[in-house]
């Protein structure tokens, strides 16, 4: 499986404790997905005892990259679908976002900053998802397929730890 890993090195050795809640939605690339697919994050998100603008940034970056996964990565083709799981442990609330597409690089987006990054109508939700999310990694599957995990730290133990290489 090829990767692009855009988080804390190591993390997925992490002991996070026991897993106290996973959801999993399997969606239909159909822009209706999107707001179940955030509904459902949020849902679990909220049993996480975190503030509403943290809420809200984790309901942006799950609309932003389900929103990629049923245009870019599935060509908003209704026959594919979108798997959204979400996993809380009592250090952190982990995304995965899959698709059945060919997969992209995240770090050849343009820039959302760049002068012609600016002029674009598009391309600022991968930046979006990033700075609001603890980690955030893109995994390609050989037999075709992308998916995007994302983290937020809940406790203050992971809170302190360097966010992105």
């Amino acid at each position: 499986m090829g990767n692009i890993r855009l988080s804390v090195a190591g993390s997925a050795l992490r002991n996070t404790g026991p897993v106290l809640e996973t959801k999993t939605r399997i969606l239909a690339s159909t822009l209706e997905s999107i707001d179940c697919a955030e509904s459902v994050v949020l849902e679990v998100a909220r049993r996480s005892g975190l503030c509403e603008i943290t809420l809200e940034h984790i309901g942006l970056a799950v609309h932003e990259v389900v929103t990629n996964a049923i245009v870019h990565g599935n060509g908003s083709n209704a026959q594919e679908k979108v798997v959204v799981t979400v996993s809380r442990t009592p250090d952190e609330l982990k995304i995965l976002i899959s698709d059945q597409g060919n997969g992209f690089d995240a770090d050849c987006l343009l820039d959302p900053l760049s002068p012609q990054g600016l002029l674009q109508g598009s391309g600022r939700g991968i930046y979006l998802a990033r700075t609001f999310m603890d980690e955030f990694c893109v995994q390609f599957d050989d037999a075709g397929g992308t998916t995007v995990t994302m983290v937020k730290y809940l406790s203050s133990a992971n809170a302190g730890r360097l966010r992105r290489s």
